[in-house]
């Protein structure tokens, strides 16, 4: 009779549909996995995630995120300089040209005593150039694409780009580390500034174009550009193969695209 009732038993729990059939544990791991992978494929696609959503923001959505990037600058704090008035007088050629950049940021720009030669602008809009760009850079031609370079980025929105690939990325490795695990911490983000750093060249080199075209409408050539990469590249000294290592392609990189591209 026992044994009737204990066949009886088993019979019901396997066929009931809220028993389980699997081992938990498999079932667990096979979950934990899951999970691990959708936050890796967010890792990889990071920047991808950020374009997509960056890129379908709304224009007035943008200037309330810029406008909290004020970085503390005031006109008070800087001279204009024949420099600069040259500058802004390039400036206003430029903006007309793009639908990106009307309607948005009065781009002010402004000098600094950088010996280095750069030039870069800010989440705002701001634009600052090194004394040591305007001391070797002379041509009105070259200043233009060096200028419209630096639009470019914010045309393409790279600023707000670069800051969501991080807030991703940042999220993606929180979960994964801990303080107490110091070599975990410093592998995956070595990984994140790698990828980093290839996303950046790609913009520096789409921000090339983007000034590039802008020099063929307004003097109908690019040789101001070609020889500002020349200047440049007569006055480094580093290997190619260091671009890898740098948030910039290498100036021969660039130097060829802009020779075989409009």
């Amino acid at each position: 009779m026992n044994k009737d009732l204990e066949d009886k038993y088993l019979s019901v729990i396997e066929d009931n549909v809220n028993v389980g059939q699997s081992n938990a544990v498999a079932e667990f791991f096979i979950l934990i996995a899951g999970i691990v992978g959708i936050f890796i494929l967010l890792y990889i696609f990071a920047d991808k995630i950020g374009c997509f959503f960056i890129d379908r923001m709304s224009d007035k959505t943008q200037m309330r995120i810029e406008n909290a990037f004020s970085f503390g600058i005031s006109p008070k704090m800087f001279e204009k300089t024949d420099n600069t008035k040259k500058l802004e007088a390039i400036r206003d050629k430029i903006v007309p040209l793009d639908k990106n950049l009307q309607g948005k940021s009065k781009f002010p720009i402004y000098e600094i005593s950088e010996k280095q030669i750069n030039a870069f602008v800010t989440p705002n809009g701001t634009i600052f150039f090194t004394q040591g760009l305007l001391k070797e850079v002379k041509d009105e031609k070259a200043l233009t694409f060096v200028l419209a370079h630096e639009l470019g980025h914010y045309a393409h929105r790279d600023h707000l780009k670069s800051i969501s690939r991080e807030i991703i990325v940042g999220f993606i490795t929180s979960i994964f580390t801990s303080q107490n695990n110091n070599n975990i911490n410093g592998t995956i983000y070595g990984i994140s500034d790698l990828n980093g750093l290839t996303y950046s060249r790609k913009q520096e080199l789409e921000a090339d174009k983007f000034a590039n075209k802008v020099v063929y409408k307004l003097y109908g050539n690019n040789d101001g550009a070609i020889a500002f990469f020349q200047m440049l590249e007569k006055k480094e000294k580093f290997p190619e193969f260091l671009q890898y290592f740098s948030t910039h392609p290498s100036t021969q990189q660039r130097l060829k695209l802009i020779q075989n591209g409009r």
